[in-house]
């Protein structure tokens, strides 16, 4: 896979879809092992409960996740094992991420989130603010649409320190019919319902909502087939319109004899 390709699949969407049961516990037996390339090998680890306990990103970075009854703690370690400044403290009700606190050496982001009653996440909303003085740097709101299980729409908006509007994109997705991707609980960590995560680009200085997995690998209740994209930038004091489309041919993804997902382009994916 080209860099090019690779750097628009990384931008595109894709999307969770799980189901949770009471309390921080995963349900689901089957677990990703590992996702590599050319150029990268994740391995995950999990607890007695099918938990994600940790992701090796590799010999000088690492994260382990933290459970309690009343919220997850993600901390990252460099190569020797000692604690990094970056962090992600989510609080969990009823089984779902309501906010989270996202913090680095230069900068603290606010994340929340609502979700309706069949547990689709509807709103996700970011305040990025500098570390130093504490002063708002931009803040993010996404807005999603669903099609059943599926997502169909999302609406991106961003506003700068002084409130003003910056952004506007729109996301319209398509899928395969009966061509599976892999979801959060094949991770074990099915706490955002049934929810988009990650895919936005990083101009904005954050995400919506949170990405902590793999790059390029997000994951979705199908497989993408096409996104199309209405991107509003202001720019001199004017608006300007990009419009941008993308096609996910179905070479892209290959299955095992079980038909769990184990390609995706040029990434391998691995089962326990």
């Amino acid at each position: 896979m080209t860099k090019k390709l690779c750097s628009i699949l990384f931008l595109c969407l894709f999307f969770a879809s799980c189901k949770k049961d009471g309390g921080n516990a995963a349900s689901k037996a089957d677990r990703i092992a590992g996702i590599k390339s050319s150029v990268f090998h994740h391995i995950y680890q999990y607890d007695g409960q099918n938990r994600l306990t940790g992701i090796d990103y590799g010999i000088s970075s690492k994260m382990k996740a933290e459970y309690s009854p009343s919220g997850i703690v993600l901390q990252w370690y460099d190569g020797a094992n000692n604690p990094t400044a970056y962090r992600i403290e989510m609080n969990v009700v009823d089984g779902r991420v309501t906010d989270a606190i996202e913090t680095n050496d230069n900068f603290s982001i606010q994340h929340d989130y609502n979700y309706d009653s069949e547990g689709r996440m509807q709103q996700a909303q970011a305040t990025k603010r500098n570390a130093q003085n504490n002063q708002t740097v931009n803040k993010g709101e996404s807005k999603f649409t669903w099609n059943g299980s599926l997502l169909s729409k999302v609406v991106l908006q961003v506003w700068d320190a002084n409130g003003a509007k910056t952004d506007s994109i729109i996301w319209d997705i398509s899928y395969y019919e009966n061509k599976k991707y892999f979801t959060w609980e094949d991770m074990g960590f099915s706490f955002f319902g049934k929810a988009p995560i990650g895919g936005f680009p990083n101009g904005f200085g954050f995400r919506l909502p949170l990405l902590f997995l793999s790059e390029g690998m997000i994951p979705s209740a199908a497989a993408m087939k096409s996104g199309t994209r209405k991107s509003y930038y202001r720019h001199n004091g004017q608006w300007q319109l990009t419009n941008g489309n993308s096609e996910y041919p179905e070479t892209l993804y290959g299955y095992d004899a079980q038909g769990r997902l184990n390609k995706w382009g040029d990434i391998e994916i691995n089962w326990k």
